[in-house]
C-alpha cells in the first residue's frame, strides 16, 4: 500500500512542480527547468517499474539518488531567483516527506 501512496504523493508533487518549471525566464527554461522535469519524470518511473518487481531495491537506490539532485537543482532554481523561497521550502518539504517515503519502502525490501 505504501508504494501507492508514494506514486500518488509523487504524481501530486511533479503537476506542481511542472506548472513552476513552465515560469523560469527563458534563460534558465532549458537547463534548470528541464533537469528538474526530467529528473522528476525519471523519479515516477523508477518506482512505478520498482512497484512491478521482483527485485525492487536497485530500482529504488536509483529513485533515491533521483531525489538527491532534484533538490540540487531546486536548491539552483531557487539561488537563480526562478523559484520564490516560499515555494522553494515547500518543494523541500515535499521531498522530504516522499524521502521518507521511499526509505521506508527500501527498510522494508532490505529485511
Amino acid at each position: 500500500m505504501q508504494e501507492l501512496i508514494i506514486f500518488k504523493k509523487s504524481y501530486d508533487f511533479s503537476k506542481w512542480l511542472f506548472q513552476h518549471t513552465n515560469k523560469f525566464p527563458r534563460s534558465h527554461r532549458f537547463s534548470v527547468a528541464v533537469k528538474l522535469e526530467n529528473g522528476m519524470l525519471e523519479f515516477l518511473r523508477l518506482i512505478s517499474v520498482a512497484n512491478h518487481r521482483r527485485q525492487k531495491l536497485p530500482l529504488l537506490k536509483a529513485a533515491d539518488e533521483e531525489l538527491v539532485v532534484l533538490r540540487i537543482f531546486l536548491r539552483l532554481g531557487h539561488d537563480l531567483k526562478c523559484i520564490s523561497t516560499s515555494s522553494y521550502e515547500y518543494a523541500i518539504k515535499q521531498l522530504e516527506e516522499i524521502g521518507k517515503m521511499l526509505g521506508g519502502w527500501v527498510k522494508s525490501q532490505a529485511a
